[in-house]
C-alpha cells in the first residue's frame, strides 16, 4: 500500500523539536568522554606518531590524523563542544531526511509512531552523551548510499570516508561488491578507505620518523592486542556474540571470533541470496549491512545499537504492509524496548543503581538477537519484487 502526498511544514519540524529538545542537554555537558580520549590519541599521533601509546586507542590511521590536526587548532573542551553540534546537525538531518521519505508511502499512524520511536532512540542519545563517532560514520554512510542512484563514485566515496573514520558498517562495502549494480561503489568504498588510512599511515611515519609505521600491521595488532584483553573482550557493555562467549567462559579467543565471523558472513551471504529480487542499492541491502556489522570482531559496544534502527524500520515496514500476525509485532516491540534499556552516561550521571545498570546491560545485548528472528519472518512472508511492480 502507497499513500501519495506531500509532507507539511509541521510534520518536517517535528524532527527539528525532537532535537532541540535535547540540544540544550548535551550542548551543556562538561566532559569530553569518548571523544576526549580519541583527542588524546590525536594529541600522541602528533607528538610521536604512535597514537597507539594511549590505551584506550583503537581506532584508524585516518582517524588519529584528522585528530592531530584538530590538536593543533582547538582545545579538546571547544573541539568536544564542536562535535556535539556536528552530532546533532547529524541526528536532524537523518530524522529529517528519512522520514520526508517515508511520508509519501506511510500511513500517518506509522509514520508518527516511528517518528517518536527514533526520537527516543537510546542507543543514538547515548551516542550523543557518550560523543561518541558512530552518528557520524553513520551518517556518511547513510548519505553515501543514498547518493548511489546518482553518483556511484561520490557515494562510494562518502561510505570509504565512513569506514577510514570508523569501520562500524564494515559490511556494507562487502554487500555492495556481491552485487553487479553496486560494484563500482563497492570498489570506490574499498579504495578510498584504504587510500586515506595510507595517507594516514604516512602522516604517522612523518610525526614518527619511521618508516617502519607504514606497515598497516601495526595499527591491526593494537587492535588485536587490546580487544583480546579482558577489559575490552569480557566487558558487560560489549555486546558482540564474541564478548557473550567470552562471559560465558570461552575467554577471548580468536578463533572464537573467527567462528562467529563466518557464520555471519554465511548467515549474510543466504540473506542476499533472499533478497535477490532486488536492486544493489535497495535500502533492505543497507539494513542488512548494518543489522550484521556488529556480530564481527570482539567488540560492539552497547551504543552500535544504533546500527540496528534501519533493519528495525525495515522490518516494521514489511510488517505493515503484509498485515503480520500480532506475534511478529510482538518480537519487534521486544528489540525496540531492549534497546530502549541502555541510556548510559545519563544513568552513570542520574546515579542509578549498579544493580539496575548491570541488569539493563545483561538484558539489552539480546536486542540483536530478537531483530534476527523478526527478520526472519519478515523474510519468509516478503513478497518478490516482480510480483509487486507491475510489468512494463
Amino acid at each position: 500500500m502507497t499513500v501519495s502526498r506531500p509532507p507539511s511544514r509541521l510534520q518536517l519540524l517535528v524532527p527539528l523539536v525532537a532535537v532541540l529538545a535535547v540540544a540544550p542537554f548535551a550542548i551543556s555537558v562538561r566532559y569530553t568522554a569518548d571523544f576526549g580520549l580519541a583527542y588524546n590519541g590525536g594529541v600522541e599521533a602528533w607528538a610521536s606518531g604512535h597514537p597507539e601509546r594511549v590505551f584506550s586507542w583503537l581506532s584508524t590511521p585516518f582517524l588519529g590524523t584528522l585528530l592531530a590536526l584538530v590538536s593543533r587548532v582547538m582545545p579538546v573542551e571547544a573541539a568536544a563542544k564542536a562535535f556535539i553540534v556536528l552530532n546533532l546537525l547529524v541526528w536532524l538531518a537523518l530524522l529529517v531526511g528519512a522520514w520526508s521519505a517515508f511520508w509519501v508511502r506511510a500511513s500517518p499512524r506509522w509514520w508518527w509512531s516511528t517518528l517518536i520511536a527514533a526520537a527516543i532512540f537510546a542507543p543514538f542519545i547515548s551516542n550523543l552523551f557518550w560523543l561518541q563517532l558512530n552518528p557520524l560514520a553513520f551518517g556518511l554512510a547513510v548519505g553515501g548510499f543514498a547518493l548511489l542512484k546518482r553518483d556511484e563514485r561520490a557515494g562510494g566515496i562518502l561510505i570509504g570516508l565512513s569506514l577510514a573514520l570508523k569501520p562500524i558498517v564494515i559490511l556494507l562495502p562487502l554487500a555492495l561488491l556481491l552485487r553487479r549494480d553496486t560494484r563500482k561503489a563497492g570498489v570506490w568504498s574499498v579504495g578510498t578507505a584504504a587510500a586515506v588510512n595510507i595517507g594516514g599511515l604516512g602522516f604517522l611515519a612523518w610525526r614518527a620518523g619511521d618508516a617502519k609505521v607504514l606497515n598497516p600491521l601495526v595499527a591491526l595488532s593494537n587492535f588485536s592486542a587490546k580487544t583480546g584483553m579482558p577489559v575490552y573482550a569480557c566487558a558487560p557493555e560489549n555486546y558482540s556474540p564474541a564478548a557473550l562467549m567470552c562471559r560465558l567462559g570461552l575467554g577471548p579467543s580468536p578463533i572464537v571470533t573467527g567462528l562467529i565471523a563466518l557464520a555471519v558472513a554465511a548467515l549474510g551471504y543466504y540473506w542476499m541470496r533472499r533478497l535477490g529480487d532486488l536492486p544493489g542499492r535497495s535500502w533492505e541491502i543497507f539494513a542488512l549491512a548494518c543489522m550484521l556489522s556488529p556480530f564481527i570482531g570482539p567488540v560492539a559496544w552497547s551504543h552500535y545499537q544504533l546500527l540496528l534502527a534501519p533493519a528495525m524500520l525495515v522490518v516494521a515496514d514489511g510488517f505493515w504492509r503484509r498485515g503480520a500476525p500480532p506475534m511478529h509485532w510482538v518480537a519487534l516491540f521486544v528489540v525496540y524496548a531492549l534497546c530502549e534499556l541502555v541510556w548510559d552516561p545519563l544513568e552513570s550521571m542520574a546515579r542509578t543503581p549498579v544493580v539496575v545498570v548491570v541488569v539493563s546491560y545483561t538484558l539489552g545485548q539480546f536486542a540483536q538477537y530478537f531483530l534476527l528472528l523478526a527478520w526472519a519472518w519478515n523474510q519468509r512472508s516478503r513478497v518478490p519484487l516482480a510480483e509487486t511492480v507491475p510489468a512494463a
